[in-house]
């Protein structure tokens, strides 16, 4: 028998009572495509609204953001391999409803897009750590802190881990494309359900740390707690991926216990275009409040807490031990943080406590007008008031000073 009428052969006998519907069996395309679509068009706003922020208003650009763009670029690449499946053979088809010829091109589809996805989960992964670190400890900071010991075992584990979970998926079979075309001779040393249950399992526990992370630090912020509760919500986006994370390690385990291979690993695959979403949301969003504010999309804006409002309250949280604090841990009292009196007059009219728990000094023309503030000024990122002092020293000049301090000090002299 040909090689040609091999692949048109039926993958894998249906069940008892069940009849092959090889051409023309039912699948999910439909909602495949409104699934990724959805996907792309969420984190391709927020990384719109993250490079026009840190590349255009700020002008401040880290590695994270190098990161980001380079996760995104593996992520856009994934899905276009995930619609390919859509034109061919189609996505949640029984194994037994499709030719060897389709089910040997899902599978290699399949491998080439879960290397994708590891590749993918190393530079988000990295980026998100370090932008909790540039966040939560800024300047530098402290770094004995558990908080930066956690991101760094973290960020490290995460790598080790992918890149040899990235080698073990493709040594695992000699010759490689035996992985996934079992029409010729070849043997596979290393089960790859094991491996995809592995990366599954570390990829839940990972996402659970990450979104735990940072929940400790915010609520114990100098700020109102219905601050905390909004800053707390943009970074409780890591539930999502926690979410689909799990989704993703249920139909791993049901892959793993079932023969029906082409319809289990669509369930693996499709919660993989999710948890990767959620991933890439979890990193841009905390900076889309300030580029949507510069794109007059103040109301919106608004209702966001961004990052820099974040990182201002950070910075100015006192530490144990800082000059002027109170042993309890209670923040000084400071003459910025009352109604200022008539000395307290900055250029253009007086100024005033912004908030009670912020230490904003906001003109009072301001807030009797009711104009926006400036953004920056809102979030504490540039000089409201400066104060200046003058120290001045006079001297006199005395010609019988040396003779009398003279006399002092030498009483047994005479002149």
């Amino acid at each position: 028998m040909a090689d040609t009428d091999i692949f048109e052969l039926p993958a894998h006998p249906p069940p008892p009572g069940v009849m092959a519907q090889i051409g023309h069996a039912p699948n999910g395309n439909a909602t495949t495509v409104g699934i990724i679509s959805l996907c792309l068009a969420l984190t391709s706003i927020a990384v719109a609204l993250r490079v026009y922020s840190r590349f255009f208003l700020l002008r401040k650009v880290q590695l994270q953001d190098y990161l980001m763009l380079a996760s995104f670029a593996l992520y856009i690449t994934l899905n276009v391999f995930y619609l390919r499946l859509v034109r061919y053979p189609g996505w949640f088809v029984h194994i037994w409803d499709l030719t060897l010829g389709e089910f040997t091109e899902f599978l290699h589809l399949g491998i080439l897009s879960t290397s994708i996805f590891l590749g993918f989960y190393i530079p988000i992964k990295t980026a998100i750590l370090l932008e909790w670190i540039s966040i939560f400890i800024p300047d530098g900071g402290d770094r004995r802190r558990t908080f930066y010991w956690s991101c760094q075992f973290i960020l490290w584990a995460n790598l080790l881990f992918c890149t040899s979970e990235l080698l073990l998926v493709n040594l695992a079979c000699t010759p490689h494309e035996y992985a996934w075309n079992r029409t010729i001779k070849g043997h596979c040393t290393i089960d790859t359900a094991d491996t995809s249950l592995a990366a599954s399992v570390f990829a839940f526990a990972t996402d659970v740390i990450i979104f735990f992370i940072p929940q400790r630090i915010i609520w114990t912020l100098n700020m109102t707690w219905r601050r905390k509760a909004g800053v707390s919500v943009v970074f409780a986006l890591g539930l999502a991926a926690c979410t689909a994370s799990i989704i993703r390690l249920y139909y791993t385990v049901q892959r793993a216990m079932s023969f029906d291979l082409s319809y289990h690993l669509s369930s693996v695959q499709l919660t993989a275009v999710g948890e990767g979403a959620a991933a890439l949301l979890v990193f841009c969003v905390p900076a889309a409040p300030k580029a949507m504010a510069a794109l007059n999309l103040s109301r919106l804006g608004r209702s966001l807490p961004s990052w820099s409002s974040l990182v201002s309250v950070i910075r100015r949280r006192p530490s144990r031990g800082t000059l002027g604090s109170d042993p309890s841990g209670s923040s000084p009292s400071h003459p910025s943080s009352s109604v200022p009196n008539e000395k307290n007059r900055g250029i253009g009219g007086e100024w005033k406590a912004g908030s009670d728990s912020e230490n904003h000094l906001v003109p009072l023309d301001r807030l009797s007008t009711g104009k926006r503030m400036p953004e920056d000024v809102e979030t504490g990122n540039v000089i409201v008031r400066s104060t200046e002092f003058r120290a001045c020293e006079q001297f006199e000049h005395d010609p019988t000073l040396a003779s009398r301090e003279h006399s002092r000090q030498h009483p047994w002299m005479t002149k």
